[in-house]
């Protein structure tokens, strides 16, 4: 797992990432089809609405790499759309005083070589660690305001040019401080795609959009319940029907119940425990025969921004701190700190 350190102008973080994949691995853009390629120019036209700034990361990068921003944008714009993408567990644990974010990204084993963790500081924006398997875009993440955020793919019955998880996930950790202020975020948007966006902030407003091009409706906790979790399929009766399902062989509803189960079972949580839990057999996947399973693993306490990452199939014992985040922020504001750069 790569981990850049991006700040300043978006322009600039694109141009120095971009530089730095053309000298340190001759990086070229990946072919894709005609049609994903057209499909990701259109959709570049709505992120230039959407998050103009991202564009001028884009514009950056595709000048680091010697290619034009919208072979760059119409890529990016692609991924994740046509084809079965990460299939994810998800959830969130509100403690008296404290809120846990837990996260499995799954993919195919092949992808661990693209896999990234980033500290990404833009200019007049907010803060934060985040991971991806593709450069630019994001996957989850936990701002320095203690948002976290995290998507899991649907296999809905639609798509359309719009905006891909990718970029949701960057503009809520850039913009949003709130869970409230996020979810507005994505209700209002044009999505390109079918995915489940688990979302918490520190005061321990928890809760699930489940968002598809024909709609977005919000999931909170059941009554009496203190956590909300997603895997690969929608939960509320009036999202089902925007989902062709078929992901059976990827044991999402498996996974989904396990996570019910041993959350249900627990009145507090600390990150050890969400350890055990992402660890857990029922939880974390490892399909050998497809090559497939949980590339890495992500908790974290959102009111102290404590951050822990294992960067292979997770076990208690494999996850390591980031301290990346608060040494940024003690950076910034001129604060001695006692953490090392991780």
């Amino acid at each position: 797992m790569y981990h850049p350190r991006l700040y300043g102008d978006f322009y600039d973080m694109g141009l120095k990432y971009g530089s730095l994949l053309l000298d340190k691995a001759n990086f070229n853009l990946p072919k894709i089809s005609k049609e994903k390629h057209d499909f990701g120019l259109e959709s570049y036209k709505e992120l230039q609405n959407f998050y103009p700034e991202v564009i001028e990361e884009i514009n950056g990068f595709a000048k680091g790499i010697n290619d034009k921003p919208e072979q760059v944008g119409a890529f990016l714009l692609s991924l994740g759309v046509f084809n079965s993408t990460g299939q994810c567990s998800v959830f969130a644990f509100k403690n008296n005083s404290s809120v846990v974010f837990g996260r499995n990204y799954d993919m195919l084993y092949a992808f661990k070589k693209f896999t990234e963790s980033n500290l990404i500081a833009p200019k007049d924006k907010y803060a934060y660690i985040s991971q991806s398997d593709v450069f630019i875009g994001r996957s989850d993440g936990v701002n320095e305001k203690g948002l976290a955020i995290a998507m899991s793919f649907v296999n809905g019955n639609k798509v359309q040019p719009g905006i891909s998880f990718h970029f949701m996930i960057r503009k809520v950790l850039e913009e949003c401080k709130s869970t409230k202020q996020a979810i507005e975020l994505i209700q209002n948007a044009k999505v390109s795609s079918a995915n489940n966006f688990l979302i918490a902030d520190k005061t321990g407003d928890i809760a699930v959009v489940e968002s598809c091009p024909q709609m977005a409706c919000v999931r909170r906790p059941n009554p009496h319940e203190n956590f909300i979790t997603i895997t690969n399929q929608f939960q509320l009766t009036e999202m089902k029907e925007h989902e062709k399902g078929g992901v059976a062989w990827s044991k999402s509803l498996e996974r989904y119940e396990g996570l019910e189960k041993q959350l249900s079972a627990l009145t507090k949580i600390d990150l050890t425990k969400a350890k055990e839990i992402l660890s857990n057999k029922c939880v974390c996947l490892d399909l050998k025969k497809q090559g497939f399973g949980t590339i890495w693993s992500v908790v974290s306490e959102l009111n102290e921004l404590t951050i822990e990452r294992a960067e292979t199939k997770p076990k208690v014992s494999n996850y390591k701190a980031d301290t990346r985040l608060n040494w940024w922020l003690g950076k910034r504001d001129g604060k001695k700190i006692n953490t090392q750069e991780k």
